[in-house]
């Protein structure tokens, strides 16, 4: 269950990132709030949804809860943070 919490995630957020991308270029001026929008979005959801389905002590929900916080983290580190939103260089309006 751990690896489809992961899968999960990680469609999840190739579908966040691209939308978000979709909607900071639809938009003229603040960006950087779409995109912190998306990041706590995709953050309350990765690691406040895998917090409540550990907390419902069951096999398949914890091992779903820590697929989608280890999918979150794990795309942190190989994005370096651009694809959760975590990178300091997207808020700065240079890559937008």
């Amino acid at each position: 269950m751990t690896f489809l919490g992961l899968g999960v995630f990680l469609v999840v957020n190739l579908a966040a990132f691209l939308l978000t991308l979709a909607v900071a270029d639809g938009v003229g001026s603040n960006k950087e709030v779409v995109v912190g929008v998306a990041a706590a979005m995709l953050a309350l959801l990765a690691l406040g949804g895998g917090f409540l389905l550990i907390r419902l002590r069951k096999p398949w929900t914890r091992g779903l809860g820590l697929g989608l916080m280890i999918g979150w983290a794990l795309m942190s580190i190989v994005s370096a943070g651009f694809c959760t939103g975590l990178n300091p260089e997207i808020y700065s309006g240079g890559t937008l």
